[in-house]
């Protein structure tokens, strides 16, 4: 952890989609959060949750956040106020944090909070081949030829990587009908899996939405045409490859498009922009309606590119954070 050099990584076959259990990963708790910790920049409250924000008598200014600790209310205040909840529940925050000034809720004169929810189509393609797969650390390649269509289809399809390696406890969760352990582990041992990514185009009425204390995602499934080609686009080149005496070609595929429980992509409900009148945040990612209310999760995105946002979402949050230096001074 101290020496940047080495790493703790076993190549194990649980990497991907997992918790590291030796602490090799190079994720957010890894890279920021410990190492913020660790030199007393930053102080991490466990077992804490923000219900609300209030607002001084303007209406311009957070002036305390409302937070639970342990069960117990604490109220927070500060300069600056950042919302990182995530795009589903900083809109929650907002929507939930309405007062006389805001009746709509926090930052919502636009009526856009909440609106424009993205979660990027996606799926994956199981093959079975004959021959088994001895691979342990398989994420290792990805592609994007037909992002941009092809010949006879000129909209984006998508992208295309490889994913970790599938053991039979993954495959129990989608295959409920299959009970011998015994067929399971031989699916994982003869696997390939693939990750398909296509775009999500934002639409006003999928949204996040509050009534009462419940929490409603409204989305319909749109623009889903070139991730459907991508989809059959790939098995088809997969059964195509003439590999000799390798793993591929294989004989079987399964394809399974993620339904919206899977929802890990999730931007743009707090859309950000030059007009106050359609827009949540500036460019800065400042409220429009507050003057010291960043939000810098991936609520700001104004659409979403058929790629995984997460390294976006980190150079926007470290530009904000330059912008925040300057302006504290």
């Amino acid at each position: 952890e101290d020496d940047p050099l080495t790493s703790a990584c076993i190549r194990c076959d649980t990497c991907d989609g997992f918790p590291c259990l030796v602490d090799a990963k190079a994720d957010s708790d890894i890279s920021c959060v410990r190492p913020a910790v660790r030199d007393g920049s930053v102080t991490l409250l466990t077992e804490t949750k923000v219900v609300k924000l209030h607002t001084d008598p303007s209406g311009r200014v957070v002036s305390e956040v409302e937070a639970e600790v342990r069960g117990e209310p604490v109220r927070f205040s500060g300069d600056v106020v950042v919302v990182a909840c995530g795009a589903i529940n900083s809109a929650v925050l907002l929507l939930r944090s309405a007062n006389d000034r805001h009746p709509n809720g926090l930052a919502n004169s636009s009526d856009q909070v909440g609106r424009n929810f993205m979660k990027h189509h996606n799926g994956a393609i199981l093959g079975i081949a004959k021959k088994k797969n001895p691979t342990r650390f398989q994420k290792t390649m990805a592609f994007n030829d037909l992002y941009w269509g092809e010949p006879g289809f000129d909209y984006p399809m998508g992208h295309v990587q490889l994913l970790g390696k599938v053991t039979k406890d993954m495959l129990a969760a989608d295959a409920p009908g299959i009970t011998p352990d015994l067929a399971l582990e031989t699916m994982a041992e003869h696997a390939i899996a693939w990750w398909l990514t296509g775009e999500d185009l934002p639409h006003g009425d999928n949204r996040v939405r509050l009534e009462g204390d419940e929490i409603f995602l409204d989305y319909t499934d749109r623009d889903t045409a070139g991730f459907d080609r991508l989809l059959a686009r790939w098995q088809e080149i997969l059964k195509s490859i003439d590999c000799g005496d390798r793993i591929l070609p294989c004989s079987l595929y399964f394809r399974k498009k993620i339904p919206l429980q899977g929802v890990a992509h999730q931007v743009g409900t707090c859309r950000f922009g030059t007009d106050p009148a359609n827009s949540v945040l500036d460019v800065d990612c400042r409220a429009h309606d507050l003057d010291n209310l960043y939000v810098v999760d991936g609520s700001f995105f104004p659409s979403s590119a058929a790629v995984n946002p997460s390294l976006t979402i980190m150079a926007n949050a470290l530009r904000v954070g330059d912008h925040l230096l300057e302006q504290l001074g």
